[in-house]
């Protein structure tokens, strides 16, 4: 098949395209190359600040818009797929419908139904905009945000863009869950979040030395992600414990660069608001380091994995208490290597590559053969 993917985030949609192309597909994939994360693409489009940056981004996205035609699939890697306002991107979405056989949708990152599923604290206990009903520190810091997601023009385009789409992969539980409340289903499956396991070698852990806790931090985002908040956790312990861990911080690093910290680490800080690991997580697990991330039991239950490789991590939880179980498992050698192995075997079973790229085959196909069916091909 003649495969486009508009955008990506973590590296999701070049993972895809590697395994895809080894496959035989034909595939091209646009996006802004994660900007500091440096990931593949095969045409970067990236938008600069101000206006005269908006300006040369538009341009930039008219001119390719002629050869965003004659795809069997494109694959958008959320509703705002493009830095663009609502109004814009309903105008670009309806030309790629027009003019290729299929548009799907990577259900990943926030949009209007998802945010809104957050903000409305019935389907979920927490999220980065609740803590139950209470808000949590990135609605109180950035009210605007939140505001944004909840707009008429989003919850109009989004709206627009689930009805109309021809199909749809959700690649966490959280995403599946939310989604098929505003979509139909029959559009929708999960397929987990694919990472490339063959160039993730796992490694025994060393634990020698001291344990050494990595929190990579990324622009503007310590907030959403907890990992402001998880700093000063893991500082305390530090200084706590004399000797017995080591914390280091790491910011906006390109995707190898992080890839080489996680592997002189034992413990990685991912993030504090989420129900399942994601990309950074499940890589860290497949080097055999262990993940402090979301591992709820939907997440879990969603997989059909008894096992329990991520320390979880929950708003819910005190700062006192998060402490407390950081510092028993960096005390707790056994522990650490039995969560190792179990954190490759999870990710080998459930997130290699070579087994999500058929799922995503699958549902192409599935959909196409039945649009044709009905003769909406």
């Amino acid at each position: 098949m003649k495969i486009l993917m508009l955008g990506d985030y973590s590296n999701l949609h070049a993972c895809l395209a590697k395994e895809l192309r080894k496959r035989g597909h034909e595939v091209s994939l646009v996006s802004d190359k994660g900007r500091y994360m440096n990931t593949d693409a095969d045409i970067e489009l990236r938008r600069s600040a101000g206006h005269l940056g908006a300006i040369r981004y538009l341009y930039n996205v008219m001119a390719l818009l002629p050869s965003w035609a004659g795809y069997d699939v494109v694959q958008l890697i959320n509703p705002g797929f493009l830095s663009l306002k609502p109004g814009k991107l309903k105008i670009i979405y309806d030309i790629l419908k027009k003019n290729n056989r299929s548009v799907f949708l990577t259900l990943c990152g926030n949009d209007h139904f998802f945010v809104k599923d957050c903000v409305d604290a019935n389907l979920f206990r927490f999220s980065e905009f609740r803590i139950g009903k209470e808000k949590a520190p990135l609605a109180k810091c950035e009210p605007n945000r939140e505001a944004g997601w909840l707009s008429k023009g989003h919850a109009s385009y989004t709206k627009h863009v689930y009805d109309t789409i021809d199909g749809a992969m959700s690649i966490l539980p959280e995403y599946d869950m939310s989604a098929r409340m505003h979509m139909n289903p029959e559009k929708l499956i999960f397929t987990n979040l694919p990472i490339h396991i063959e160039d993730l070698d796992f490694s025994e852990l060393n634990l020698d030395g001291p344990v050494k806790i990595l929190i990579g931090m990324k622009g503007n985002m310590e907030i959403q992600k907890g990992t402001a908040r998880m700093l000063d956790i893991c500082r305390e312990l530090e200084e706590e414990l004399h000797g017995a861990i080591k914390v280091k911080v790491v910011k906006n690093l390109s995707l190898s660069d992080y890839l080489e910290e996680l592997r002189t680490s034992h413990i990685v800080i991912d993030q504090l608001y989420s129900y399942s690991p994601a990309t950074n997580a499940l890589q860290t697990m497949a080097l055999g380091r262990i993940s402090a991330s979301g591992g709820q039991p939907e997440y879990y239950g969603y997989i059909n994995e008894k096992s329990r490789p991520v320390f979880c991590l929950s708003p819910l939880e005190d700062e006192a208490t998060i402490k407390e179980r950081l510092r028993k498992l960096a005390a707790d050698k056994e522990t650490l290597k039995r969560m190792s192995k179990e954190g490759r075997r999870l990710v080998e079973c459930h997130n290699d590559v070579r087994n999500i790229a058929p799922l995503f085959e699958a549902h192409w196909n599935n959909i196409i053969k039945k649009n044709a069916a009905h003769g909406t091909d």
